[in-house]
């Protein structure tokens, strides 16, 4: 629209252009919708699929809606929700989820960094196992080691750092900081670090041929949950005395 030079004010449009506009009006106005909207009523149906089988309405009810997080149980890997807890409510400032942030973090943590003990890995599920976990705590009065189950998530790091399965359950694993040890010789260095006459007893045990020892410790180990049973829950902690000496997370 052109400015009006003299008095800075817009010029009115000229008798064509309101003809032209007029005309545009009457061509496009039956396009426009005229009235109120339709009513509810006149709107046509959409059909609606509804499902009564169990089986769908279990699957739907049970559907994670929040973020999630792997644990570790017994058998492996378990999945739990965090109620409340979205995953875009739970993002670090960097965005990743707090999940996985928590996960990345713990994968990463030393466990010597500040305690130099080293660690037994254990079955947590194996009564022989924690038999021989109630029996090495009685029998480490000076608290030399401390201990860890194999499918507790601090296990599951220690195994990485040996450079094993996360899921190996196979053997008994004995962590220090800079090396590790399974099987009969780990069974052997444990013992040799008790009080007496357990010492005495691995120093017969260390002449031995260690494929011999170690198919002795195979034997065994292979069946136990066979010869010794199982328990129905993981050993993550003790409740006792020797609190302090078990790592979970």
């Amino acid at each position: 629209m052109a400015m009006n030079a003299s008095l800075g004010e817009p010029s009115r449009p000229s008798q064509a252009a309101r003809h032209v506009c007029h005309r545009m009006l009457q061509t496009y106005t039956p396009l426009a919708r005229v009235g109120p909207p339709p009513s509810r009523a006149s709107r046509p149906a959409v059909p609606v699929l509804i499902s009564t089988s169990p089986s769908i309405i279990t699957r739907r009810m049970n559907t994670p809606r929040m973020s999630t997080c792997v644990c570790a149980g017994a058998e492996g890997d378990t999945t739990s929700t965090a109620p409340g807890v979205s995953l875009a409510a739970a993002a670090d400032p960097a965005g990743r989820p707090a999940s996985a942030t928590a996960a990345r973090k713990a994968a990463t943590r030393d466990d010597f960094a500040i305690d130099q003990r080293p660690v037994i890995l254990f079955d947590g599920v194996c009564n022989l196992c924690n038999g021989g976990v109630n029996f090495m705590m009685d029998n480490d009065p000076s608290a030399v080691f401390r201990l860890a189950a194999l499918q507790s998530p601090a296990g599951r790091r220690l195994l990485l750092r040996c450079g094993r399965q996360v899921d190996d359950l196979s053997s008994i694993v004995l962590v220090e900081k800079n090396r590790h040890f399974i099987r009969s010789e780990a069974i052997l260095r444990i013992g040799a670090a008790l009080r007496l006459p357990l010492p005495a007893l691995a120093a017969l045990g260390f002449p031995l041929p260690l494929p011999l020892r170690d198919t002795l410790y195979d034997a065994v180990a292979n069946n136990r949950y066979s010869f010794f049973g199982r328990t129905g829950a993981c050993r993550l902690r003790d409740a006792g005395r020797f609190a302090d000496r078990f790592i979970v997370d």
